[in-house]
């Protein structure tokens, strides 16, 4: 099908604003009076807190407040509430180093820092545990007050996987570590809150999902929702950083209910590091048994999650690996088990890929040693074993469109892989494949999406949709579907998204949802538009509805002259007909017979997206180092609305992926993070940075608006397996760790070489 709009490669609607620095970050703001808040935290990683003296900090000039637990309400909370176990001040214990124990706020941000220096915690230290593994033994530190440190658990079993490896004719079982990683925004975690004398809660932030975020400030405070709104400033960046509530948000609220003033508080760039929420860590034990013939024939995982301190999108996390590990191979018998453990460290949250990165290195580089013991190629193993179109996963989901074998063979041509897996020199050749979702989850029990759209009296389009865009331009995506469907130019429509009393109720952007979710209702929206257009274009024109074609911004009679602006219409409308011209979209994803939260997660995922992802790489033996020197992503994306901003979102997945792969990962001494800036903790810079070609496989999604699905983060899933497998085709040591050190490649290379 020929479309005007849908499957170009238009730049993002708001680019220009942020290019002359016009676009508005909630650190631009300053409201009148403003005080800036910053919290006392923990200096010990496990602790009880014996007393807390505040008075000097309360008498320095230029305070206003001073917070602790008894000013705060004391009711615990977590974003799953039946795992409720933080409170926005520490009580009686300190459970992680950077825990919220106290607050001000000030004139100014020194004051404020100079005030958090006066506070005196009389602490008794508490034996300590960091690694998830250690806190899983007996005789652990315990954190709360449970019976063991273990606070969620799943399990998964399909088959009979014990049967089914006794009938394998080769078995690879390994062990794989990754570790804490930041989401080193541009832009930090930051909010302004003002509580109005009406008891009324207004809150400037960055976040992904304002609506949820709504709900649980409400739910900790204990106010009702009607008093919260949130207004979303411009984002630099999230990546499900800013997808659950930070503390901040309730803190400086208290901090802004005593003093009457609105209060500031931004995280500085090594609290950023050290004390906001990471990706989670995980040690995976995987096993995987084939047949001679190829067969992948079983599997199963044993998962231990680092959770940190307390809970977040850990649970979540962990289901949704579950799911993950067996629907990309057509496996007949399938064993899973997670545990998510607590430590004394900074929570874990969502993050790209949400816990796909971890599960996909220990799976897909496993393929490659198993593949390396039968004898067969690698690509041709996955080939074998892929899933395809309208099959049912080990689960009992259904895979509605899938261009898996596309993605293989076109990462393969462009990689060169029959001549290069042959190797020369220190080169080689890997590739990974990866399943995601291509449309969120139904982790709420609810998964739903509304848009309204008005035609202004200037002919220009409203479109008002809770579609956050943090970056990724869905503004944009969402622009190009009501310009498509209602013939209007792209610059002629107005996006309002950034306030929860203007927008409809929505669950955010995360988990590649947008484009499916969102999009679909705006799509609804704009075809109610029409009909609504032309209803009131067939009476201005006296012409049948059918012969009414909109273009332009215009509306024309099939066959004739006669035309009007949308102005026109709108005009029109409002004046001969009382009735201005507008639509309301509604798109629900309807959740399968059966399912619940809990247990339903066989059915969790509305569309799954497929991809792999060819890297070439080179090792220099003396230092260790490897070099990226190509990477090849070949991604199905349904219908690709926005061609130019479908690949930045491939590329940018890319380098966070060579990142996860090759250098990113915090460090920690007895808790404490001790590589809290760029210049310690390192990220791709342009040096780093491949050539990355980039291959866009349409398959025609037959539930996402125009056929398409999200593509936000499916292209840093594959990408640490890949470069760990040309590390394995190059100098053949298989790196079980992420990440994949300079130190690591020069160990390996010395015990291969027997030293």
């Amino acid at each position: 099908m020929t479309w005007k709009v849908i499957g170009k490669g238009l730049p993002k609607i708001d680019s220009i604003s942020k290019v002359t620095g016009e676009a508005q970050y909630t650190v631009d703001l300053k409201l009148p009076g403003m005080l800036y808040g910053n919290i006392f935290r923990s200096p010990l990683p496990h602790a009880k807190i014996k007393s807390i003296n505040t008075s000097k900090a309360e008498e320095l000039q230029g305070v206003h407040a001073v917070i602790t637990a008894k000013d705060v309400p004391l009711n615990k909370f977590s974003f799953f509430q039946w795992l409720a176990d933080k409170t926005i001040l520490c009580s009686d214990k300190v459970r992680y180093l950077g825990d919220e124990v106290a607050a001000v706020a000030a004139v100014d941000e020194e004051t404020a820092l100079e005030a958090l220096s006066l506070i005196k915690v009389e602490y008794e230290p508490l034996p300590a545990v960091f690694d998830a593994e250690e806190a899983m033994k007996p005789g652990a530190p315990l954190i709360h007050d449970k019976e063991k440190n273990i606070g969620f658990h799943v399990e998964r079993l399909f088959g009979d996987p014990d049967k089914a490896f006794e009938e394998c004719d080769y078995i690879c079982e390994d062990r794989y570590v990754t570790g804490q990683v930041s989401h080193c925004c541009l832009e930090v975690s930051n909010c302004i809150v003002k509580w109005d004398s009406s008891g009324r809660l207004t809150i400037w932030t960055n976040t992904q999902a304002p609506h949820t975020q709504r709900q649980e400030i409400a739910r900790i405070l204990g106010i009702p929702i009607r008093n919260v709104r949130i207004i979303n400033s411009t984002m630099g960046g999230g990546f499900g950083s800013k997808l659950v509530i930070d503390m901040k948000l309730p803190i400086a609220a208290i901090l802004s209910k005593k003093t009457g003033r609105p209060v500031r508080i931004e995280n500085s760039r090594a609290e950023e590091f050290s004390t906001a929420k990471t990706r989670y860590g995980y040690t995976i034990y995987v096993k995987t048994g084939a047949k001679k013939d190829g067969r992948l024939w079983a599997r199963e995982m044993k998962v231990i999650g680092d959770n940190g301190a307390y809970h977040d999108k850990g649970p979540a996390t962990l289901n949704f690996s579950s799911m993950m590990f067996g629907t990309l191979y057509n496996i007949p018998n399938i064993r899973y088990e997670g545990n998510l453990v607590y430590t004394n460290k900074q929570m874990g949250t969502a993050f790209r890929g949400f816990g796909n990165p971890q599960i996909a290195f220990a799976c897909e580089t496993q393929i490659d040693v198993l593949a390396n013991k039968t004898g067969m190629d690698p690509l041709e193993l996955r080939l074998r074993n892929a899933n395809q179109s309208d099959q049912m996963t080990f689960c009992g989901a259904e895979i509605t469109s899938c261009g898996m074998k596309e993605c293989m063979e076109a990462a393969a041509r462009a990689i060169g892989w029959e001549e290069k897996r042959r190797g020369k020199g220190l080169r080689g050749v890997g590739l990974a494949n990866m399943v995601h979702t291509g449309a969120g989850g139904r982790f709420y029990g609810y998964n739903a999406a509304d848009a309204f759209i008005k035609l202004s009296d200037d002919g220009t389009v409203a479109l008002i949709t809770p579609a956050q865009d943090m970056g990724q331009g869905s503004h944009t995506v969402m622009a190009q579907i009501v310009a498509e469907e209602l013939g209007v130019n792209l610059e002629d429509i107005n996006v309002i998204s950034n306030d929860t009393d203007l927008t409809p109720y929505d669950l955010g952007s995360w988990g590649s949802r947008t484009t499916f979710m969102n999009g679909n209702a705006v799509l609804d929206a704009a075809r109610n538009t029409k009909k609504e257009i032309i209803t009131v274009a067939s009476e201005m024109l006296e012409a049948n509805p059918d012969d009414i074609i909109l273009e332009g911004g215009r509306v024309f009679v099939k066959g004739s002259s006669d035309q009007y602006s949308f102005s026109e219409l709108a005009d029109y409308a409002i004046n001969k007909r009382g009735v201005p011209i507008s639509g309301k979209g509604r798109f629900v994803d309807k959740l399968p017979s059966g399912y619940t939260i809990k247990e339903g997660f066989a059915k969790n995922i509305p569309t799954f997206a497929f991809g792999t992802q060819a890297a070439e790489v080179e090792i220099d033996e003396e230092t260790g180092e490897v070099k990226v020197l190509k990477v090849v992503a070949a991604h199905e994306t349904g219908t690709t609305i926005n061609t130019l901003m479908a690949e930045g979102q491939i590329e940018g997945s890319v380098v966070q992926g060579i990142g996860y792969a090759l250098m990113e990962g915090l460090t920690l001494k007895n808790g404490k993070v001790i590589n809290d800036g760029f210049i310690d903790y390192k990220i791709p810079t342009f040096g780093d940075i491949p050539e990355i070609e980039t291959i866009l496989i349409e398959t025609n999604d037959p539930h996402g608006p125009f056929g398409a699905k999200g593509i936000g983060e499916p292209g840093l899933v594959p990408t640490a397996p890949a470069i760990a497998n040309a590390i394995f085709n190059a100098v053949g040591i298989m790196i079980k760790e992420l990440p994949i050190t300079p130190e690591k490649i020069l160990k390996a290379l010395k015990e291969k070489k027997g030293g």
